[in-house]
């Protein structure tokens, strides 16, 4: 019978643990800059009332990051609840008036440059 003796496992189960810490860590600092660059675009495109008001483009936030039942990251960006119900209408338009997509064509305009400095931020994380 075979007989295997492991030395140095507990040095590598924390070397792996300590990885795994900075994998998260990295997650979180990439999601929040690529929500940052898509809120930035969001705020560039939407209009700003003269009433005196909370404004949609003062209330354009970024989540912190949240996991999904399937294990997806994710960060959610978009107006808060002060002025979400005015969003909706903006981004949907009414019988009324016509829609004005801000929400989704500033994560169209800006996914790319977003999807670069998350990438940007895990390759800086890598060579570390």
């Amino acid at each position: 019978m075979a007989r295997l003796d492991f030395e140095g496992f507990d040095e590598l189960e924390k070397f792996f643990d300590e990885v795994g810490k900075d994998v998260e860590k990295t997650d979180k600092v990439a999601l929040k800059a690529g929500g940052e660059i898509i809120a930035e675009a969001q705020r560039e495109l939407v209009n700003r009332s003269g009433k005196d008001q909370d404004h949609i483009q003062d209330n354009i936030r970024v989540s912190g990051p949240t996991e999904s039942s399937d294990g997806e990251k994710f960060v959610s960006i978009g107006p808060n609840k002060k002025v979400a119900w005015r969003a909706h209408f903006l981004e949907y338009g009414t019988v009324n008036m016509p829609a004005y997509p801000f929400i989704e064509k500033g994560a169209d305009v800006a996914g790319d440059r977003a999807t670069e400095k998350m990438a940007e931020i895990y390759m800086e994380a890598i060579k570390e």
